[in-house]
């Protein structure tokens, strides 16, 4: 959500706005509760992780100060051998500028509320192979599946300070609670899931 910074802009521009964001993320470090294992690195037994994702928005404004928003993102992760692929989870948020836009060009803060919806597949699976001539279906890692399965209500806050016309910093702050706990996929990686799973 770009701030506008002067009523006249404000009002010329369409009440719709149409975004693509892309993002890419490498995992490698291993942690055991809080503690990191750099021996996994130093080894060469780390396991490395691959997120690629394009989310495609749309948001309209409402009033000067209110706006709604749709989220919908396009999900690509790897890990070893194993790949995930296709929708994950969509949200929905409304947003609030603290401060009225027309009076507050220079700097303001925006409040965000929203929903997250089990729009991503969290049961993805794809073939493990165990050796040459082996290859077994299952649940996917549970860092590279799709989705959580749950719904989550989402809190952000965005904020802008514009030190001269060509100069501005920004912020965005998110957070998600998740209700539910587990999902009941197995977390065995191609391996005979547990009775508790």
């Amino acid at each position: 959500m770009m701030p506008q910074h002067d009523a006249a802009n404000h009002k010329a521009l369409s009440n719709w706005t149409v975004s693509v964001n892309n993002r890419y993320f490498k995992s490698y470090k291993h942690f055991v509760g809080k503690e990191e294992q750099h021996e996994r690195v130093e080894a060469g037994t780390e396991v490395i992780n691959h997120f690629a994702s394009t989310e495609f928005g749309i948001s309209r404004n409402l009033n000067n100060r209110w706006s709604s928003a749709l989220f919908v993102p396009i999900i690509s992760n790897a890990r070893r051998s194993t790949h995930s692929f296709g929708l994950g989870d969509a949200r929905m948020a409304a947003y609030y500028w603290l401060l009225n836009p027309a009076k507050s060009s220079r700097a303001n803060v925006q409040m965000g509320l929203g929903i997250k919806l089990p729009t991503g597949d969290y049961r993805y699976q794809d073939y493990f192979h165990k050796n040459d001539s082996l290859k077994i279906l299952g649940p996917v890692d549970q860092s590279i599946q799709l989705g959580d399965g749950g719904t989550g209500i989402t809190l952000e806050a965005n904020s802008f300070y514009a030190f001269s016309k060509r100069t501005s910093v920004y912020m965005n702050a998110y957070y998600l609670s998740n209700p539910r706990e587990q999902n009941g996929v197995s977390t065995a990686r191609g391996a005979t899931p547990s009775l508790l799973q």
